[in-house]
């Protein structure tokens, strides 16, 4: 017998163009998949799971297309440092002290972070893989959140002495054993290059060649302050393409900006990190949205910022707007409008997500077909009570703490306000546990 479950009576926010928004409405899911959107459905099994969404919001589940997740554990380590702090203390520093155990309690507690704030598909930029081990150890934590997404292979590998080291060839045997169909239950597989920025662009052409021989996207830094020219490089190397995601992008010229566009590549937006670690001045959102670049929104590392997409929804709005008035008022002017609604911010943030890395016709929107990834905000709380469009609302004001309900592909992974399953007892415990003892070898090392 088919298992459905109905989502009832909520204000169905679909981001389908063809859809709109339903007030009052239904959505029925059966096997995983929505089958149905629409006012007074029902269902055809007497086992039918029914939730009740009036008063709630019900939108697609929030795209992450950028997170470091392994650092779930480390939250606010950071909070002062910039780009130039963060290198010597994170990646040379505690991220040495990881051992794979660690990885495992980190990525599955970083994953069931995005869980909770109703993030149903991350892209994890994977950058701590320090052995077969530690790579084995991050998709494992991954798979048994439950959440969907990728996994990128990044580094930095066996340590080496060489000034710019091959990316690890222990991609090949990840893809091969965990990918041999291009899919892990959820997850897909891509590769987390250092990019021009963080090695020579000699040894990043043959990154870019060793990830393209594999089938896999590619993902890379590009565009932070202390970085310059990566995508001139790139281009002078024949390495630009559909296939690139360039992360950050906030300190690029138009004419970088531009040939990205007419490569047909990515763009991950990170609002926090970029204003908040001197990555740039704004992030690169108007400029990529003017460009009709595939764009959408990335948390980064939780070391120096949140866990959440409501907030780099926000903070994106504002940075855009202000970058936009700049001009305006720069001339003594004021304008009684701005160009981007808060329901621009929603899109960024589900469908445009998805189209990044190519899941758009998989999620990102509720289309009947599309794999029942849906998150569900109360509405009810005074701080989201408001009088105006509801999208609005949510995008100035919601957090994780307001999601009430969250589904992945038909399973329900939060309910009435809490993550659910028996693993997440055992995940908090890991996380506590691995975090001591990367405080005790942290505390080690500065005593040796």
């Amino acid at each position: 017998m088919a298992h459905e479950l109905l989502l009832r009576g909520g204000l169905v926010v679909t981001v389908d163009d063809s859809l709109g928004d339903l007030a009052d409405a239904d959505v029925l899911i059966r096997d995983g998949v929505i089958v149905a959107v629409g006012p007074g459905l029902s269902t055809s099994s007497k086992n039918a799971e029914a939730i009740d969404c009036k008063g709630r919001l019900v939108i697609p589940g929030l795209v992450d297309t950028h997170r470091h997740v392994w650092q779930g554990a480390i939250g606010a380590f950071t909070p002062q440092m910039t780009g130039a702090g963060y290198g010597p203390a994170v990646l040379n520093g505690i991220s040495t002290r990881y051992e794979p155990e660690d990885i495992y309690a980190g990525a599955l507690w970083g994953a069931l972070q995005a869980l909770d704030a109703g993030i149903t598909t991350i892209a994890d930029w994977a950058h701590n893989l320090r052995s077969a081990e530690h790579a084995n150890a991050n998709l494992r934590g991954l798979q048994e959140s439950g959440i969907r997404g990728y996994f990128l292979y990044g580094g930095p590998g066996p340590t080496t002495d060489a000034p710019n080291p091959p990316h690890p060839q222990d991609a090949r045997r990840m893809r091969d054993a965990h990918f041999p169909n291009g899919m892990n239950g959820r997850l897909r597989m891509g590769m987390a290059l250092r990019g021009p920025c963080f090695t020579s662009a000699e040894r990043n052409a043959e990154d870019f060649k060793f990830a393209r021989e594999l089938g896999l996207p590619i993902s890379t830094h590009v565009g932070m302050a202390g970085t310059s020219d990566a995508i001139n490089v790139l281009d002078r190397f024949g390495l630009l393409g559909r296939d690139v995601n360039y992360v950050h992008a906030n300190m690029l010229t138009g004419q970088e900006f531009d040939l990205i566009a007419k490569s047909k590549g990515t763009i991950s937006l990170t609002p926090s990190t970029d204003m908040l670690m001197q990555f740039g001045t704004f992030p690169a959102t108007g400029p990529a949205l003017q460009r009709g670049i595939r764009s959408g929104f990335g948390v980064d590392t939780v070391c120096s910022c949140g866990t959440d997409i409501f907030s780099e929804m926000r903070l994106a709005l504002a940075a855009e707007r202000s970058r936009a008035n700049a001009p305006a008022l720069a001339r003594g002017e004021q304008v009684p409008t701005v160009a981007l609604h808060q329901r621009d911010m929603l899109r960024l943030a589900t469908l445009d997500g998805a189209r990044v890395w190519d899941m758009d016709d998989e999620v990102g929107s509720l289309t009947p077909g599309k794999q029942a990834d849906v998150t569900v905000i109360d509405m009810r709380s005074p701080h989201l009570d408001g009088y105006g469009d509801i999208i609005a609302t949510m995008v100035l004001g919601a957090g994780p703490a307001d999601v009430e309900t969250v589904i992945v592909g038909g399973d329900i992974v939060k309910q009435n306000g809490r993550l659910v399953g028996e693993h997440i007892g055992k995940a908090r415990e890991l996380m506590l546990v691995s975090r001591e003892r990367v405080r005790a070898r942290e505390a080690a090392a500065v005593h040796a």
